[in-house]
């Protein structure tokens, strides 16, 4: 299944904001967007092994608006989702290109709340090419 899951979307939501944020392009005001996404005890797991809880996540991302030049960007493919009542276990790649490019596998457990959604959980892992 490729981008036909209403989560994929979100998704790629989620990832242009973090586009913008970190070549400089978003105004601080923007970083809303993110906090609203990431629920209380959200943590991620990087691709380096280290879970990062959800205040320590923010942070780093408020220190890291614009420090990523124009050239930088970031692209989602979907690559799998599965529904469990109103959770959404979602399997997408993310490409980084750039500085340092880099593609990450990543899945995560996106909660459908009203007509947005909200993220409980994300494991990334490296992929090598």
């Amino acid at each position: 299944m490729f981008d036909t899951c209403v989560c994929f979307a979100e998704v790629a939501r989620l990832h242009d904001f973090f586009d913008g944020w970190f070549r400089g392009a978003l105004a601080p005001e923007a970083f809303s967007q993110c906090e609203a996404a990431l629920a209380e005890g959200f943590v991620i797991v990087t691709p380096g092994g280290e879970a990062v809880q959800r205040d320590e996540l923010l942070a780093a991302l408020q220190r890291h608006r614009g420090r990523e030049p124009d050239n930088f960007a970031i692209e989602t493919v979907g690559r799998r989702c599965h529904r469990v009542n109103d959770v959404h276990l979602v399997t997408y790649e993310e490409r980084q290109s750039g500085p340092r490019p880099n593609i990450r596998l990543s899945t995560a457990a996106i909660a459908a709340v009203g007509d947005s959604f909200v993220w409980h959980h994300v494991h990334e892992t490296w992929v090598t090419v």
